[in-house]
This record gives C-alpha cells, structure tokens and sequence, in this order.
C-alpha cells in the first residue's frame, strides 16, 4: 500500500519532533564511553599499582554509556517538550497533558521502565563478558548435596544477638587411622583476629581458654604477618605460598586466583587427600575468588546470606559489578546511594556454633581417609554482635547507648562518628566479646578431634587473616584509624600463628623470628610430607619448630592494595615505607611494641639497610 505526498511529509515532521531525543541518547551514550575509556586509561597509567583491565573497561562502556545514554535521553525529551509547548502554545490543555511536563504516572512509569532497562542492560553485559570467560555455566546446575551437619538454630534477624549453642558432642567411635599412611592437615582461618587478642598471646584480659590450651599444646608464633589486611589476598598467600602481586589477587573481592596456580587444595587433592573448605563469608564463593579449585566439598556456611545471590549468574553479576564498583565512578556512586553491600555484611555473616557444627559432621564423613580441611570462622569482623552474655563480657559496667552495628560501623568509616572514652572502649569490648564466644564454639572441634583419635596424627594451623585498628594510630594510613585495610601497623598486619602436630611440635614452645602467612603453604605439605611446589615464595616453617634455624635471618614483606605502603620485618624491628611520598617510619619492636616511636633518624644506618631490602623485594615481585 502506498501513501500521498501529504502524508508522507507528516511523517516526516512527525521524525523530526523525536529527533532532540535520540540526538541527546545518542550524544549521552558517546560521551559515557568516551568517559569509560579515561577511568580505564587513568587507572593503567595514573594510579598506584594500576594495570590494564579489560573487563574493567567492558563494564564501563556499559554502564557509563548506559548511565549517560539515559541521561541524554531524558535530556532529549525536556527539549522535545519545550518544543512542543512552543508549537502549540495555544493548547493549554495539551501542555498541561505532556508527560514530559508533569509528574503523571504514565511518566513516571517510562522512567522506571528506562532505569530497569539501563540495569538490565548491565547485567546482561556482565553475564555475557563472564560467560565467555568460562565463569558461568550455560545452565544452571543445583549444587549437590553436600556433607550433613547437626541442626543449626534458627536464623535471627538483622541486629539481634546470636543465640548462644550448649550442644554437647554425641558419642562416636574413635576413627582407625593407621599410622603408615600421611597424616591429615587443618587449615582454621580467624577472620579479623590481631596479634595481640588471646591470652597465650599476652593478653592479660582475654578470656580465651580453649585457643591458649589448644596454644601450649603446640607452637605459637609471636612475631607472624600476613602479606595483605584484606580477606581474600591474605587467604590466597596462605593457599598458594605466593606474595598478593605474584598470585594475581590483590584486590578484595575482585581479583581471582588463576587456574595455572597450584594450592594447597589442588597439592592434597592429588596426593589422594580427600578434601573440603568450609567457609563463613561470601567473598570465598567462586566468582569472587576462585579458591573452590581441589576441594571436595565447597561449602558457604553465612547465616542469612539473600536467596537471590544463590543462583550463579545473580552471584557472577554481583560479582562483576563489585569489580566495576572499585574502579568506575558511576558503580561508586550507586553502590554508595543504595548501600547494598552494608546490608549484605549487616545480615549475612558466620556464625561460630553452625561452623563448628559443619567442621565435626565433616571430620566424620572423611572416616579413616587422611584428609584436608580449611574451615574459617568469620565472627570477629565487624559488625561487632557477640551473643548473650558475651555482649557485656568486657564492659559489664557500661551504661551508654553505643553500638557496633552496621550503620554505626559505617558512620565511624565515613568520618560521621569518632569514638572516644568510654564508647571506644564498648566498641573495643564487643570485638572482644566475639573473639571470646568464637573460642566457646571452636572449643567443640578440638574436643572432637581428641574423641576421634585424630589430635596425634594430624598438623592442625591456626592462623588470622588481618588484624583490626582501633585508633592506635592517626597517621601514616589510608583513611581514617579505624577497622582495616588502612595501613601496615602491627594492629593489622600481626595476627596469632599456632601449629600443632605432636610427632615434630614439643608443646608450648614460642618462635620468636618473623613469620609470614606465605610460609604455611610451605609448611603444611611440609609436616604431610608432601612435596612443596616450586612456585611458593615462603619457607617452611620446620626449621624452626625443630631448632634447626634461630630465625635470625628471618624476613616478611607486606603491602597495601593499591601498593601505597609496604614493610619489612626484621628480628625485632619493622620499616613501613610510603611509596606515594617517600617517607618512612622505623620502629623497636622490642621497646615499641606498640609501634608509637619513630626511629629512623636514630638509625639510619639500620634504616638504610632495611630500605633497600624492601626496595629489591619490591622489585623482585614487580611493584615498582
């Protein structure tokens, strides 16, 4: 069918009243990917320890241009109104019905219908960018039944306190281990655990008697360092003996461990251990880390963790938009308009008694088998809600209205609330009051080990992740001086070490040299007497347990995220270097173990000497 000439022309006047809006779409969308390409280009040329990231840059030509494509769309439909009221000015009653013009809710419906749309289009960029790098199946495959555990209690909601377990350990038949076949291996991670938080480490005031028993049964490390004050890059240095710059996972929650690395899982794995990671904490799930790699059983213990972040291409979305969230200003703002990822942490977090209860169903299931097994606790990290009576545990007289929430955790990050007195100490107490309900539970599992006759033939390491700052220190950091990652100071980078293995440990004996967290891959394929892979960075830990090595020679180097500040540890000193401006600071660990007292124009021999060792370590490693 065809048209005349007169309707044809209508037609095309009827274009052009449109083309304002897809003018300014079109524009908006240029100018985002334009934007896109300099965060991308300024962060691999113009930021401290930057690189190139090509899915840095996929998300931020979908999200920026999508964000702008929108802006300039509505931008457009302004200029078409405008347009439309000069046109017919003389119909009042047509201006008045503009949808551009008013707050009507057929309006208000294209623009939510827009925003979806925008939303939808970025997630649908990130599965596709995801699913042709392999981290999303085609379909979506239920995850099998994994070992039971014993009934955990219900979930409580979002800011009241954990009920506390009183279960006992049911009867169960001690577990024929022969002595010819290599002994089983534990890996217990703490989350959030400093140095100086159990009485076998020195604290007067910490009632932690199960982890300082279970201490003098075994080997405590005084002096020991993790690589990394984040989660996942501490893990990773402990899995693969590699320092954070040289495994690939710097950045928490974003980086990923490469499939060419091996791990303690993948060692054990194929020396015919069976294998299992039990973890209380999302960050640990695949698409955030890839730590699944050699295990068995991977299981996610979080309490209340959203249904919805379940399903594997919700998760793997989460995921991507987390990466696009530490780099692109516009993920930024939007994480930090919604607060999403606060009421993540706020309502998804470990909890010791189910862990426990996950730990001994899954010593059982592995029988006479030796075994590895990572299980990780996740109680000490903030938000600070210890349970019952451990609520008051360390500050019973306090009668103020302070909290350790979630909003109260983010207000001190954000500079809105500075605690002092007697709030301060309340925060302080109720961190101490996790760790102290976190060693009730973990008491279970080390009764467990002894009724299964597996204490004497297996290597248990018990070992923190990072530490936590509580404003021991206002300088020489990144950020405020509260929680971490902000700076290098042993408040966050000392946390406890304990190795017990009674075949090659005497009890309670203390190493007093340096250690670090890449030396317990080392150790533990060590103590298995399995071999040790030719890419670990650390040393194993034996020649020291067994006398052989005085530790005099002993080193650690850490670092920060974005490469600011890194240190070395020596026997009894410690240099932090700012490589953003060059400045330094030296402390006597022996007489300053509180790291308080700058000493480097004192010694500046010492000082000179440390710099450039940690200088050749930085190069080494491809830091600077």
């Amino acid at each position: 069918m065809g048209c005349s000439l007169g309707e044809g022309i209508q037609l095309l006047r009827r274009g052009r009243r449109f083309r304002p809006v897809l003018t300014c779409t079109l524009v908006g969308i240029a100018l985002g990917m334009l934007f896109a390409v300099g965060e991308v280009l300024h962060l691999t040329f113009f930021v401290q320890g930057g690189q190139f990231r090509r899915q840095v840059l996929i998300y931020g030509l979908v999200l920026d241009g999508g964000t702008l494509g929108l802006l300039g769309f509505l931008i457009g439909g302004i200029l078409r109104g405008v347009h439309a009221v000069r046109a017919h000015s003389r119909d009042i009653v047509t201006m008045a019905s503009s949808p551009v013009l008013t707050k009507n809710p057929t309006r208000r419906a294209v623009l939510r219908l827009l925003a979806l749309g925008t939303v939808g289009a970025g997630i649908f960029g990130f599965v596709a960018v995801e699913r042709r790098r392999g981290s999303i199946p085609r379909r979506w495959v239920p995850e099998s039944a994994a070992v039971p555990t014993a009934t955990s209690p219900p979930s409580t909601a979002v800011g009241t306190a954990r009920a506390v377990a009183t279960r006992t350990i049911p009867a169960a038949p001690t577990a024929s281990v022969s002595k010819d076949q290599p002994p089983s291996v534990i890996l217990i991670t703490i989350d959030t655990l400093r140095g100086d938080q159990l009485g076998a480490f020195g604290n007067p005031v910490m009632k932690t008697p199960n982890l300082d028993a279970f201490a003098r049964q075994g080997a405590r490390f005084v002096n020991y360092q993790i690589q990394e004050p984040q989660t996942n890059p501490s893990h990773a240095a402990m899995f693969t003996g590699m320092y954070p710059p040289s495994n690939g996972v710097r950045i928490h929650m974003v980086d990923k461990l490469p499939d060419s690395l091996d791990t303690l899982a993948t060692l054990f794995k194929g020396a015919g251990y069976a294998t299992a990671g039990l973890f209380s904490w999302m960050s640990f799930d695949p698409q955030y880390s890839n730590f699944q790699r050699g295990f068995d059983v991977y299981r996610d213990l979080t309490v209340d963790k959203p249904a919805l972040l379940s399903n594997p291409v919700v998760a793997q979305a989460s995921a991507a938009y987390r990466t696009a969230e530490q780099y692109l200003a516009v993920a930024k703002a939007a994480a930090q308009v919604t607060g999403l990822n606060n009421g993540v942490e706020a309502s998804a977090k470990g909890r010791a008694d189910v862990t426990t209860d996950a730990a001994i169903a899954q010593v059982r299931s592995f029988g006479a088998r030796p075994f590895f097994l990572w299980l990780h606790y996740f109680d000490p990290h903030y938000p600070y809600e210890p349970p019952g009576s451990f609520a008051n545990l360390y500050s019973p007289d306090y009668t103020g209205k302070f909290n350790a929430n979630m909003p109260t955790i983010e207000a001190i990050i954000n500079g809105q609330l500075d605690p002092k007195g007697a709030d301060l100490q309340r925060l302080i107490a109720l961190y101490q009051g996790e760790i102290s309900y976190l060693d009730s539970q973990i008491g279970r599992l080390f009764a467990a080990l002894d009724a299964l006759g597996l204490s004497d033939h297996t290597a248990v390491a018990i070992s923190g992740d990072h530490g936590e700052a509580f404003a021991e220190h206002t300088q020489f950091e990144i950020g405020n001086d509260f929680f971490h990652p902000r700076s290098l100071y042993n408040d966050e980078s000392r946390v406890p070490l304990i190795l017990r293995f009674p075949p090659v440990i005497k009890p309670d004996t203390v190493i007093d040299a340096p250690a670090q967290a890449i030396d317990l891959f080392p150790t533990l394929l060590d103590l298995a007497g399995q071999s040790v892979s030719a890419q670990a960075q650390g040393k194993s830990l034996v020649p020291l347990l067994t006398g052989v090595d005085n530790g005099s020679m002993w080193r650690t180097f850490a670092l920060m995220p974005d490469y600011t500040f890194t240190s070395i540890v020596v026997p009894g000193w410690k240099l932090i270097q700012n490589n953003a401006t060059g400045q330094r600071r030296l402390y006597n660990l022996q007489q300053d173990p509180g790291e308080q007292h700058d000493v480097l124009a004192a010694q500046s021999r010492l000082g000179g000497t440390l710099i450039t060792e940690l200088n050749s370590w930085m190069k080494a490693v491809k830091i600077s």
